[in-house]
């Protein structure tokens, strides 16, 4: 894969075959699997949310080898989120990292519960994810009416780009590579009922 628009087109590319029930399921055959035994060479490195109902390989129409993958709920950082990014741009040479959120995320949905509510917060693993997108609900409500029906779906695309903006200021080496257009990081949304992909500002 030449540049990072190349990366980018590619996906989006299979999206579309996704969303028009042309699949071709590229790279699944034996040969490919035993080429890719000894290394991989990925395009793109994804941050997904974990939401059983966003499967990357499939809704990008991908195989063996083609992307590498890092799924967290709420497609939230942290340091060894950051570390498995940084990994795949540095030692694997992946010219596109993707922050991808989704429709109806339960993650957001819970932050957005508790965010104002802090007697219904806990203080388990969990809380600590909904700590990581709190700052993308704050930016929300002071753009859109809480208990709005696109109110979700907002902090949904505002959290993508705080995490966005988050990997950008906090990993030095994604930053330096950013500057001078080695790579390409960029946020999206998959909407689940459409199984489309939205490129974020």
């Amino acid at each position: 894969m030449s540049t990072p628009d190349d990366a980018l087109e590619r996906l989006l590319e299979g999206n579309k075959r996704f969303v028009s029930g042309a699949s071709v399921h590229p790279n699944r055959c034996e040969e490919t699997r035993k080429n890719l035994e000894s290394a991989q060479k990925p395009y793109a490195v994804i941050l997904s949310c974990s939401d059983s109902r966003v499967p990357v390989e499939i809704i990008f129409d991908v195989g063996f080898g083609e992307v590498f993958v890092v799924r967290t709920a709420g497609h939230t950082l942290s340091q060894d989120v950051m570390g498995s990014i940084e990994y795949a741009v540095q030692e694997l040479g992946v010219k596109l990292v993707m922050i991808l959120g989704h429709n109806n995320c339960g993650a957001v949905k819970s932050a957005v519960k508790t965010y104002s509510d802090e007697e219904a917060r806990g203080a388990g693993n969990v809380q600590a994810i909904l700590d990581h997108i709190y700052p993308a609900v704050k930016k929300t409500c002071s753009c859109c009416e809480a208990g709005s029906k696109d109110f979700i779906d907002k902090a949904v695309k505002e959290n993508v780009r705080y995490q966005v903006s988050e990997l950008i200021k906090k990993d030095r080496y994604i930053a330096a590579l950013l500057k001078f257009n080695q790579i390409k990081v960029v946020g999206a949304y998959y909407d689940i009922a459409a199984s489309t992909i939205e490129l974020l500002d």
